[in-house]
Parts: C-alpha cells; sequence; structure tokens
C-alpha cells in the first residue's frame, strides 16, 4: 500500500509543534503537569495498517496539561477515533458532513484542546459531525520529566534529529484509516461518505498533506484545510480535492516557506482558498490573540458554505 509520496521529502524536514504557548523555552514546559487520562479522551481502535515503530507498544499512553484548554497527549501507541457527540441544537441527523480534525504536536505531542475539542465544538454547531484524530506519535521516555526534557530539547533545538520520512507515515496510515473508518460507518455515524473532509492543523496539517500526495483512491479526502502547515512548492494530487489553507506571515516554522503549494493546487484546476495573516504566530486555532488571524475559523465557515458541503 502506497503511505508516503517521496515528493513530500522536502515539506517533511521541518518539525513543527503547535498549540502551545509562546514564551521562551523552558518557562512553559514547567508548567506542564501530568493529568489522568480523560474520559472524553478515548476513542474507538482504529485498524492498524502499518507496524508501530520499534518501542512504541511497549510505552504507555499519557495525559498533561499546560493550562486550562490546553491538553496534550504523549506516546500514543495506537491510533484512536474519537466521535464528538452532535452539538445541542444543530442541524438533524443524517446525511451530514463530516471533518476528522488532525492535531499537531511536532508528532511528539497532540493538542488535544487547541486542535482539537476547541474547533470541535464550534465545527458541530455548523451541523457537523466532527472527529478527532489520536494517530501515533514519537516514543518518548515514558515519564513527566523525561516528556518534559523531551520538550525542553526540542524548543532549544539539542533534541535528537527526528526522521520525517521514518515517522510521518504512521500518522499517515492513522489518516487513511480514520477516513475509511468514517465512510465504512457513514449510515451509522449519520455522515454523507461523500462529503468527508480533514482539517489539520500544524504536523496534523503535514499529515493531511501528506496523505492527499500520497494518492490512495479510498482514502482521498472530499475536502481539506491546512491551518499553519507547509504552503512549500510539493506536489499537486492528480485529482486534488478543494483545499482551504491559512498561515500566519510570523508563523515561527512556516512563515517563511515560499506558496508554491497554493499556486500549484490553482494551476492544476482545483479550488483552493488561502489566507495569509500578517500576524498571528502559531498555534491559533483556538486561541484568539488580537490578530487578523483570529477570524479564521468563520472564514472555513463560509468557505465550507460557499463550496456547498454546509447548508
Amino acid at each position: 500500500m502506497r503511505i508516503f509520496h517521496r515528493g513530500c521529502m522536502a515539506l517533511m524536514a521541518l518539525l513543527a509543534l503547535s498549540g502551545v504557548a509562546r514564551a521562551a523555552p523552558g518557562d512553559w514546559v514547567q508548567q506542564v503537569q501530568p493529568i489522568a487520562i480523560p474520559a472524553d479522551g478515548q476513542g474507538i481502535a482504529l485498524p492498524v495498517t502499518l507496524p508501530s515503530p520499534k518501542g512504541g507498544e511497549s510505552r504507555h499512553e499519557a495525559w498533561a496539561q499546560q493550562g486550562p484548554g490546553q491538553r496534550l497527549v504523549y506516546n500514543v501507541n495506537r491510533p484512536e477515533l474519537i466521535v464528538v457527540p452532535p452539538a445541542q441544537g444543530a442541524a438533524p441527523a443524517g446525511d451530514q458532513p463530516a471533518v476528522i480534525l488532525v492535531p499537531g504536536g511536532g508528532f511528539e505531542f497532540l493538542s488535544m484542546d487547541n486542535e482539537g475539542y476547541g474547533v470541535a465544538e464550534r465545527l458541530g454547531k455548523l451541523g457537523v459531525r466532527v472527529f478527532i484524530l489520536k494517530y501515533r506519535t514519537l516514543v518518548l521516555p515514558d515519564s513527566i520529566d523525561g516528556f518534559r526534557d523531551a520538550l525542553a530539547s526540542t524548543f532549544a533545538g539539542k533534541g535528537p534529529p527526528i526522521d520525517i520520512l521514518q515517522d510521518l507515515p504512521y500518522a499517515v496510515a492513522d489518516a487513511q484509516s480514520a477516513v475509511r473508518t468514517v465512510r465504512a460507518r457513514a449510515k451509522e455515524w449519520h455522515v454523507d461518505p461523500r462529503r468527508v473532509g480533514l482539517l489539520g492543523f500544524s504536523a496534523g496539517a503535514m499529515t493531511t498533506l501528506a496523505m492527499m500526495q500520497a494518492d490512495v483512491p479510498d482514502t482521498m479526502p472530499d475536502f481539506a484545510g491546512l491551518i499553519y502547515g507547509p504552503t512549500k512548492t510539493g506536489p499537486v494530487p492528480p485529482h486534488a480535492p478543494p483545499l482551504f489553507a491559512a498561515l500566519a506571515m510570523d508563523d515561527r516554522f512556516f512563515g517563511k516557506d515560499d506558496l508554491g503549494l497554493i499556486d500549484g493546487w490553482r494551476k492544476s484546476g482545483a479550488s483552493v482558498e488561502f489566507h495569509l495573516y500578517s500576524g498571528g504566530g502559531h498555534g491559533f486555532a483556538s486561541q484568539p490573540n488580537g490578530t487578523t488571524s483570529d477570524a479564521w475559523f468563520s472564514q472555513y465557515a463560509l468557505w465550507l458554505k460557499a463550496m456547498k458541503i454546509v447548508p
């Protein structure tokens, strides 16, 4: 099975951490505290189409919290799909579009509130069935101190080199399983199997893009979003779905990328909408910061309506 397109090589050279405070390395890391696995943090097991990396089966999933609304999960050793309950007052069940959220976290952790539940709450009000993908993350020490040390080393630029070509395929394989599962259980979850989209953030955007570039027909989303993800020149899949992308110019990871991917999407004839904000940094999914990037979700919602994905 094809999982990863070699054309992504240049894009995957960057490790993108997301959903964390914009303080200096070490300041925010010491605020991270362990918490019990929350009830809403458990999902249904996804089929594993690519065996876990060496050491992956022996680690234990753990959760931590940086602050209110900032829960993180690390050492995810099996992929899960969290089925978010429909929002009260949302459109009647049946034939609804679905969005699978793919959180970021540099493949070291998943930012479950900022890029998961916080976005899911707003999407649910649009009459969208929402799912959150817990894809497998890198093998980290099995302790909160080890997790903090790994984060501090990464942000200080002293961590071990991450081989994205080796690590990303696990996330891509899990995203493929998520799309297949939602379509296979569309009737049960009152989902339109022809309106299943992905919305990825940072490392989750890298995963979403790589999955589309892999060009596996039964896992190609019907629409996709890349939020503070790569825009650098890269291959566009032959039957590219409609794309929504948003990025801030001062993004510390992707802000200096060229916009060749967006231009390539446009030249391919596929639909694309791109928002380049003058400010907003990295990780603005559910954290307003007084910049125009605060409007990203409203613009995404308008795009969903204009594309006739939602009424």
